[in-house]
């Protein structure tokens, strides 16, 4: 397939994909502040509450594995659309059964774990989609990177501001139905702007084996492991953050209405961070900033354990942001470059797999831990788990340098496609 790149070169595919991105990101938003603020406002339990967030990415795990190879099977925009369209199915079955027949917590995270399937295999096909946007459209790789990741922060910074008011305006599953119209209007833009032919067609083979093939290339190629090790870290310690930690912090001094306010001011941060890094990362060393990002993140973070006021809360929030702008930007690329074609969708979910993993298990001891030993621990334990994850990038032999997607593939014969 050849694309003639240049002057005219059609932007559609890359503004389709970025709103695509902000409309899908937003809604995941909305359900992730509706949701968990639900659970502890009917059982006032910060465990509870963590469990409700844990069943909202374990399923997100898994199904990033097994959903990367669905992705080099059938076609990255195929999967995209496919799994907007799921999620949309997913989340309206909340309020409605809640409206029919009430839902109890069990049911509650039984369905938000349902909904959660589809997040991963949607989020990872819109990331594969990005080199081939930036190929078609003659934009650095670099940049479609910052910017796809500024959209996420748009979505993210958007999505608990407007959760909040529609949880105030409809009931915390009433704000549900917004979220089932942004899915359906995220799979509307992909299918209308990013054709299916700026992919190279999939090349289909056993399930099984094409699953296995991409997380053995993760955990055997040296910066993929320690990229995603990294990101394990942090997952593991930044994942219980909003939903319990700070989540139970201010309902209980009763400054619960800032909770949508400090979320948007952490996802404006990221959105200034990521597209600064896209106009300032060729002047950077990857490395170099992914240690300083993630160190200054959590530094910022073991700030909240001194409970200052809503004020310096959302300036710490924002100065938050914005350090760890870079940190996914610099993610993608180390991916994507170290990843032969045919693998991407395979590889990025199960990046994206080995990552998430880690989620769970943080909120489940993070509820207990908040429960005995008050947000203030919290805010400690996480700002310190940042901080050992920067220490292990720093350590990590496998980010000092490695292959690129232009070199052979050294789990097979063949080179990219």
């Amino acid at each position: 397939m050849s694309v003639q790149i240049g002057q005219s070169a059609d932007r559609r595919p890359l503004v389709g994909l970025l709103a695509s991105t902000t409309l899908s990101i937003t809604g995941n938003a909305i359900v992730a502040v509706a949701v968990p603020w639900v659970v502890y406002a009917r059982t006032g339990s910060a465990t509870v509450a963590g469990l409700a967030g844990a069943a909202a990415i374990l399923p997100v795990a898994l199904s990033s594995l097994f959903g990367g190879a669905l992705i080099d099977r059938f076609g990255r925009t195929v999967c995209a659309v496919a799994a907007d369209l799921c999620s949309a199915a997913a989340v309206a079955a909340l309020p409605l059964l809640d409206s029919l027949v009430g839902l109890g917590t069990g049911l509650i995270l039984t369905l938000v774990a349902l909904g959660a399937v589809f997040d991963g295999p949607g989020t990872a096909a819109r990331e594969s989609l990005r080199p081939d946007v930036a190929r078609v459209t003659g934009t650095e790789l670099t940049k479609v990177n910052a910017w796809g990741e500024a959209a996420e922060s748009v979505g993210n910074m958007v999505g608990p501001g407007l959760g909040g008011i529609l949880i105030a305006a409809l009931g915390g599953f009433g704000a549900l139905w917004v979220t089932v119209a942004l899915f359906l209007a995220s799979a509307l833009l992909t299918v209308l702007a990013v054709p299916r032919t700026i992919s190279p067609p999939p090349r289909p083979q056993p399930y099984l084996r094409a699953v296995a093939e991409g997380l053995k290339f993760v955990v055997r190629e040296p910066g993929l492991r320690a990229v995603a090790l990294t990101a394990t870290i942090i997952v593991a310690f930044i994942a219980p953050f909003e939903s319990v930690v700070l989540n139970a912090h201010l309902q209980a001094t009763g400054a619960a209405s800032q909770y949508g306010l400090i979320l948007t001011a952490f996802a404006l941060g990221g959105l200034a961070g990521a597209v600064g890094y896209g106009f300032a990362a060729h002047r950077l060393t990857e490395r170099g900033t992914l240690i300083a990002s993630v160190s200054l993140v959590g530094l910022g973070i073991a700030g909240f354990a001194l409970l200052p006021p809503v004020p310096v809360m959302l300036a710490l929030g924002l100065a938050v942001g914005v350090a760890a702008g870079p940190i996914n930007p610099i993610a993608a690329v180390i991916m994507q470059r170290r990843t032969p074609e045919r693998l991407r969708g395979r590889v990025i979910g199960s990046y994206t797999s080995l990552a998430l993993a880690a989620g769970p298990l943080g909120l489940l001891v993070m509820g207990p831990v908040v429960d005995t030993g008050g947000p203030a621990t919290g805010f400690a334990v996480i700002g310190a788990g940042c901080l050992l994850a920067a220490v292990f990038a720093g350590t990590a032999r496998g980010l000092r340098g490695g292959q690129t997607a232009d070199e052979p593939d050294p789990t097979t014969k063949e080179g990219t496609t």
